[in-house]
């Protein structure tokens, strides 16, 4: 989960910001805290108590603290974060610049415009950072992003592949097995045969001519399979150990 402060003194637009984060997180299936803060001197307090967010949202014109203030005081403690600096005011730009910590800066008047890209990059900065591998299916009806670390197997269902994750949930995706190996590219997923692909994490036995998962389900195939399955799931489990 992540943890992302908003901090504007202007009410309205605070809250309608809220409402647009939440908004973007529960349609991309992200977990976050967001915290709302119309007072900087609380969001200060935070800071000063070494309570920190992964990113914060800052005006830069507030009374008690600025958003350069408190963009100050992250710099100086060192704190490795990511600031997105919004403003109806453009004069701070260079100097906003001049901090490692911002990671965007955008002009309230077009928030809408610009903000969605700078979310969509900081998640997949943390993403990235965490090791997790997004996967996104995406057609003219709608888009679907998932973690291939949730996902136990994948199988061919006709013209469709099914992502069967630990939760129990599935996700369908009109494409080959083979194609969506290929747009894996996960060692932590290998391909059983022709029907399945499997991720090694979620293995609990395997044997002569099955292999069985953690959520209890069974995959036959052929003795050969099997083995190199096998194989790959000694040398999987050995590189962890």
């Amino acid at each position: 989960m992540y943890r992302i402060a908003i901090c504007d003194d202007d009410n309205k637009f605070a809250e309608e910001l809220y409402d647009y984060i939440k908004g973007f997180c529960s349609r991309n299936r992200i977990e976050v805290f967001l915290k709302l803060y119309t007072d900087s001197d609380e969001l200060m307090d935070m800071i000063e108590n070494r309570k920190f967010y992964d990113l914060y949202i800052l005006d830069i014109i507030m009374p008690a603290y600025s958003g350069m203030d408190l963009l100050e005081f992250l710099r100086i403690r060192s704190v490795t974060v990511d600031v997105i600096l919004l403003t109806s005011y453009t004069d701070y730009a260079v100097d906003a610049c001049g901090y490692p910590q911002v990671f965007r800066y955008i002009p309230k008047g077009v928030y809408r415009q610009r903000l969605e890209q700078a979310l969509n990059d900081f998640f997949a900065k943390m993403e990235q950072a965490q090791g997790r591998k997004p996967y996104v299916i995406h057609n003219s009806h709608r888009s679907v992003k998932f973690y291939q670390e949730d996902v136990v197997y994948i199988y061919k269902d006709g013209k469709y592949t099914v992502f069967v994750k630990r939760t129990g949930e599935e996700e369908r995706e009109r494409s080959s097995l083979s194609a969506v190996y290929t747009k894996l590219q996960n060692a932590d997923m290998i391909m059983l045969d022709r029907c399945y692909i499997v991720n090694l994490l979620y293995i609990s036995r395997i044997r002569p001519n099955e292999v069985i998962l953690e959520n209890g389900d069974l995959l036959r195939t052929s003795r050969e399979n099997v083995q190199r399955v096998k194989d790959a799931f000694s040398t999987y489990w050995g590189e962890l150990i």
